[in-house]
């Protein structure tokens, strides 16, 4: 085991020199390395997921959701109200209401890569046929906003605007973004300032997006992860959502991180759901299992319900009740 870890991480030193050489030279790619990423195989029938080739995606196999007792999720954060209720018969509303109000008739955007895949297809299962939620989930593998050249999510998003007419616009990406990007013509490695700086700007752009077109935004972050320099890199893009989507109106962050979270912070593949030892993530230590899958749908609708004040429950909650 440890002569594998050692060539493992041998691997990722020269996959690293690898990516800035191939930056300089006018090229972006997926900062996971080849040993974590899976190629797209199949999506349930239910699912409006895109078309796509390559990069990290789902492992499917078995359970559910929600806000765990142990331990306990701090929940959303919210950006600046200017609208206290979206129209269209939706009932979803960030100020106004005491108490929760039907959810009348709204339409759920939720784009992302792999792991919005994950995420969507929880809520497929999730989501009552009669709860007046219509949830269109029109993911892309291998996607995110450093590599612009390969899927832009921006543009990508201005026509699933125009076509859908969302009340929520539901984000979970970042997965494939520890990797160059190009700002103002000139390639910055991550996760360097500039960096920083240009991957918040873009992050605000697609938020900006869809609370112009009159939408909420409900930005998921991302889960704990196996791999401790990997994980590192997804607490600093959790730091930049928090921080620029809370910046736009309308727009909310839910972290996962805890939820995925042993209570001493660690990463555990394996915890008690309703009462029984099930395994929450893929064996990548990325993406999630089915049972996975649920816990997170379980947990974001709880999540829609309170920040939102509409009556929505998932069709059948599944919670994490110790590790």
């Amino acid at each position: 085991m440890m002569e594998r870890r050692s060539a493992y991480w041998g691997l990722r030193a020269v996959l690293f020199t690898v990516l800035a050489a191939l930056v300089t030279s006018s090229l972006i790619v997926e900062a996971l390395p080849p040993s974590v990423r899976k190629t797209f195989a199949e999506s349930p029938p239910t699912s409006h997921k895109r078309g796509g080739s390559g990069g990290t995606n789902l492992n499917n196999p078995s359970g559910g959701a929600g806000r765990p007792t142990v331990p306990q999720i701090p929940g959303a954060f919210t950006g600046t109200v200017t609208e206290p209720q979206v129209g269209g018969g939706c009932g979803f509303a960030l100020s106004g209401q005491v108490n929760p109000a039907p959810v009348g008739s709204c339409t759920v955007l939720e784009i992302g890569d792999s792991l919005g895949n994950d995420l969507g297809w929880g809520l497929q299962r999730e989501v009552a046929p009669d709860s007046g939620l219509r949830l269109i989930q029109l993911d892309k593998s291998s996607t995110g906003l450093a590599n612009s050249g390969f899927y832009n999510w921006p543009v990508e998003l201005a026509s699933d605007l125009r076509a859908y007419h969302p009340q929520l616009v539901l984000i979970s990406l970042g997965g494939n973004d520890e990797q160059g990007l190009y700002a103002n013509g000139e390639a910055v490695q991550f996760p360097t300032g500039a960096w920083q700086a240009a991957y918040t700007e873009r992050v605000r752009e697609l938020v900006g997006e869809a609370t112009a077109s009159g939408a909420y935004v409900l930005w998921v972050g991302m889960p704990n992860m196996q791999q401790p320099t990997y994980g590192q890199g997804m607490q600093l893009l959790n730091s930049i959502y928090r921080q620029a989507v809370t910046s736009e109106p309308n727009a909310t962050f839910v972290q996962t991180w805890q939820l995925f979270s042993n209570p001493q912070g660690a990463f555990q593949a394996t915890a008690m759901v309703n009462g029984d030892s099930v395994t929450l993530r893929s064996t990548d230590g990325i993406h999630y299992s089915y049972t996975g899958e649920n816990v997170l749908a379980t947990y974001v609708l709880r999540e829609m319900a309170l920040v939102y004040h509409v009556q929505l429950a998932p069709t059948n909650p599944q919670q994490i009740t110790s590790w």
